[in-house]
């Protein structure tokens, strides 16, 4: 199981407390004095202190403050409190109710910001999404940048936490823009460490990882110790999910130990959990459960229902491991329940509404200003227009012997161009069609190559790593003068320099490959091995569809004839048609195990072999592309290779890819037909003459 990350939740900077107000206040209670001033002294901008919490309630209690004072008393107590959630929610709220009373703008913002990260530790994300997006709407009226750049990225958090990664790295990348602008570091290293973790939940380690250190460096030079504890913590996971469990476990005791002594239960939560599958992975059950409880502990004590959730579940793998069924279904139960009130669909839905709400506010201003710019441009049209009317009836009856001819060439002209305004425009159609469609298949076989390269550079990659440790561990051996593990690590050295080799030249070979393939066309036909073009193309098509669909599955395979003859074809063109048809086929299974149906899997089967041509009954090549989706209605069968008609949703498709692999077939003196069966699959079938064949 791979462990939730942790993600710094932001406090927003509350207002510095005014000396002013503290020392009118002290005067008439001078016996906490003293307190008040020494927690002032220590408190940082933005770590928060229960100790100064707990002093400053004593003044807010004594309700003998002005509006003003209570404003900011409030804005300190509902970041300060940290032991008692429940109450620094109240806080809040009251500071929300006494700023829209006041009118104070930026109090509201971090009333609502407030809100929303206590919300959020409660797990009840649809509510702190609402009080985030209320934080950001204030702060972008009021021209509040780093308001609203924090906003954006608690927003990101929240999106990343219900697994909707496209907004979350959306938001991420809106809050970290902003921030680079503000001299707020310490809120541009919290949302860098959060979009780290969002690369880190999607296994993209490399660069999760370089999100992780640029957070610590800029922790590490402001010296904030709970941001380099958090970053430390989170680097740990990768070195987790990495194999490295010896650095995971030094880095994550670490910033565990920092925590404690802060205080701050909600990632020590995250990272005990992420111990416990340190420990299950070098089959220390026993250690591995006392961690999970332990977090569960916590969780518990302070209502955070996505550690309670994350907690329960690994608590029922492990005791399933142990052979404990009745303590695995009873942890698993309580997964279930938090679960469900955390990411239930309702909650989805009225997350995604108020998503929609927000984006729309925010062009409503725009839509006001141009409606005012149309206005205007109207009244300026409508003054124009009764000049040049006026200047028409002086025209009119000076010309009026002539209206009828004139009038007459007026209506050609008018026609004339109206035609060829049309066909500029359906010329123009049709070329942004064709240039979408080419497009498209260029993004997928991006994505393929993307996907075919990354396993030899990530080996490239931790080997060069493992050599820098074992330079580092014969440096130490020659110090100590031991001949014989410096000649052992010499060995490992050399071994893992002929695997960065291998992978080197694979990853070499791979870029080659595809160079040779993206050289534009020439037209000529090519000795092309059609069983090694099936391959690659069948290997592109999965990977570039998985790219863009992250839960889709499905089983391919490749059929092949080995004794079929090299082709002459342009090898392009021909891959083209094929990437078309496999894409095809792999949308039609997707779409149909959408539908959840009992017992279906997924399968797309690639095969070559020899096969009659023509009437005369000559030998030729056949390629059979047949997917077990749901098959093409009878009703469409006949427009499929129709130019511009699609069966795909308005958006998705633009009905050229058939029309485009049908001419590409006839050019090479081909046929190509489809055999289908509603509910049971269809299979494309490509013929090519005995004439191409050498």
């Amino acid at each position: 199981m791979l462990t939730q990350g942790f993600r710094w939740i932001q406090a927003f900077k509350p207002a510095t407390i005014n000396l002013k107000v503290i020392f009118m206040w002290t005067k008439r209670q001078p016996y906490v004095t003293l307190v008040i001033m020494l927690c002032l002294s220590i408190s940082s901008v933005y770590a928060q202190d229960q100790k100064l919490a707990d002093s400053l309630k004593i003044i807010y209690n004594e309700g003998t403050l002005s509006d003003s004072e209570r404003l900011v008393i409030l804005r300190k107590l509902s970041f300060n409190e940290i032991e008692d959630l429940n109450l620094s929610l109240n806080y809040a709220e009251e500071l929300i109710d006494l700023a829209q009373k006041t009118g104070d703008q930026a109090a509201l913002h971090s009333g609502y910001y407030q809100k929303g990260n206590k919300k959020r530790l409660f797990g009840d994300l649809e509510e702190a999404l609402d009080a985030y997006i209320k934080s950001a709407e204030i702060a972008r009226n009021n021209e509040n940048r780093k308001g609203e750049g924090i906003a954006y990225g608690a927003i990101a958090d929240i999106y990343s936490i219900s697994n909707d990664h496209s907004n979350a790295r959306l938001y991420y990348n809106k809050a970290i823009d902003i921030l680079r602008e503000t001299n707020d570091s310490i809120a541009l290293a919290s949302f860098i460490l959060n979009a780290g973790e969002e690369f880190r939940i999607v296994e993209i380690y490399d660069t999760a990882y370089a999100y992780f250190e640029e957070s610590e460096q800029i922790f590490e030079q402001l010296d904030y110790l709970i941001g380099k504890a958090y970053s430390m913590g989170n680097i740990g996971m990768i070195y987790a999910s990495t194999g490295k469990n010896d650095l995971a476990e030094k880095n994550i005791r670490e910033a565990i130990e920092i925590l404690e002594d802060l205080g701050d239960y909600y990632p020590i939560c995250v990272y005990l959990v992420s111990m416990a599958d340190i420990y299950t992975e070098q089959g220390d059950n026993t250690t591995a459960l006392d961690y999970v409880k332990r977090s569960l502990e916590l969780a518990t004590k302070y209502s955070l229902k996505e550690q309670i959730r994350d907690a329960s579940l690994k608590l029922s793998e492990l005791y399933e491991q142990a052979g404990n069924s009745a303590e695995s279904y009873k942890y698993y139960k309580n997964y279930i329940v938090y679960r469900d009130s955390i990411n239930n669909i309702k909650t989805v839905q009225s997350m995604a509404n108020l998503r929609t709400d927000f984006e729309v506010s925010q062009k409503q201003m725009e839509v006001d200003r141009l409606s005012q710019q149309r206005q205007n441009q109207r009244w300026w049209l409508l003054t124009i227009s009764g000049i040049l009317f006026t200047t028409f009836v002086v025209l009119f009856m000076f010309y009026r012997n002539n209206r009828i001819k004139q009038k007459a060439n007026r209506l050609l002209s008018k026609q004339k161009n109206e035609i060829q305004s049309t066909l500029e425009k359906l010329k123009s159609t049709q070329a942004q069609l064709i240039q979408s469609e080419k497009m498209a298949s260029l993004g997928e076989l991006t994505a393929g190559i993307a996907h075919e390269i990354q396993n030899p550079l990530n080996f490239v990659n931790n080997f060069s790593e493992l050599n820098s440790e074992l330079i580092d561990e014969a440096n130490e051996e020659i110090a100590n003068k031991n001949i014989e593990e410096v000649k052992l690590i010499l060995n490992d050295l050399k071994e893992n320099e002929g695997k960065i080799n291998h992978h080197g030249k694979r990853a070499e070979s791979i870029v080659k490959g595809m160079l040779l393939h993206s050289r534009g066309s020439s037209g000529q036909k090519e000795k092309t091995n059609i069983n090694a073009l099936c391959d690659e193309y069948l290997r592109l098509s999965y990977h570039g569809f998985r790219a863009k669909e992250k839960s889709f599955k499905a089983d391919f395979k490749l059929e092949t004839d080995d004794s079929l003859p090299v082709l002459e074809v342009v090898p392009q063109e021909i891959g083209r048609a094929l990437l078309n048809l496999i894409n095809n086929a792999f949308y039609a299974v997707n779409e149909k195990a959408k539908k959840n149906t009992e017992g279906y899997k997924p399968e797309v089967v690639v095969s070559t072999s020899s096969s009659p041509f023509g009437e005369g009954g000559n030998k030729g090549v056949k390629i059979s592309i047949s997917d077990n989706g749901p098959g093409i209605p009878d009703k469409v069968k006949e427009k499929i290779f129709q130019p511009f008609f699609t069966t795909k949703p308005t958006g998705q498709g633009t009905g050229l890819g058939l029309s485009l692999c049908y001419d590409i077939v006839k050019a090479h003196g081909g046929e190509i037909k489809v055999e289908t069966e509603a509910g049971k699959g269809t299979e494309f079938i490509i013929l090519l003459k005995l004439e191409s064949v050498t």
